[in-house]
């Protein structure tokens, strides 16, 4: 029967070469259009049966994108952003690009904040206030049962310009979405924390040296 329709089409004067040509291109882009769509879902069956992911997940994609797995389909995934929109990710992405499942083995996560005291405060006594208004947090692990590295810490980081930079760590269970919830409300206590105590925030200052006409140098310090 194929014989015969190539004849017919050969005698009707259609260019069986050019038709060739033709059918391979559409044979080709057919190709290419389903090997993606079968990698991607193998990709979702590979998933699924090694839970390296699993629904509820926050992940970090190598190109930055950040959401909670909510759903699986046959070709992508559904992550939410923080901020409400759905992002669709084909499955290959997930196995054959970096990934980064904070919440894989548990929701304990580590984070922390950074804060500036003057070179005047008293800091050991600073410090010890600062890891017990922290530890009041509803959302901060902390307790007697706690162990010891899991409990809110408040450490110097380095010597500033203008004064000593401190760092507070904390625990907490879940992702904190940025600064914008738990990170937040802690740099807020903290603030009011120093204020309470009047222990002094440092900010930039600069010295100005103005020389009069008897070349006496004269020093005035601003802000």
């Amino acid at each position: 029967f194929c014989v015969v329709f190539l004849l017919l089409l050969n005698v009707m004067g259609i260019n069986l070469t050019a038709l060739a040509v033709f059918g391979g291109a559409v044979g080709v882009g057919l190709g290419l259009g389903l090997q993606s769509i079968a990698s991607n879902f193998i990709s979702g069956i590979i998933i699924l049966l090694d839970k390296s992911l699993t629904v509820g997940d926050y992940v970090e994609l190598e190109d930055g994108q950040k959401g909670i797995v909510r759903e699986f389909k046959m070709r992508y995934a559904v992550l939410e952003t923080y901020d409400g929109k759905d992002v669709l990710v084909p499955n290959e992405k997930f196995i054959s690009s970096l990934l980064i499942n904070w919440t894989h083995k548990n929701q304990k996560q580590r984070y922390r904040i950074d804060f500036s005291v003057a070179y005047k405060t008293d800091i050991r006594t600073m410090v010890e206030i600062i890891k017990e208004v922290v530890s009041e947090h509803p959302q901060v692990i902390s307790g007697d049962d706690v162990p010891f590295e899991e409990l809110p810490d408040c450490e110097i980081d380095s010597f500033g310009d203008s004064g000593v930079n401190m760092f507070v760590e904390f625990w907490m269970e879940g992702v904190d979405d940025g600064k914008n919830r738990v990170g937040g409300d802690l740099l807020l206590t903290v603030f009011e924390t120093l204020r309470e105590h009047n222990i002094e925030i440092p900010f930039p200052q600069r010295e100005v040296r103005v020389i009069n006409e008897q070349g006496i140098g004269i020093r005035n310090t601003t802000p």
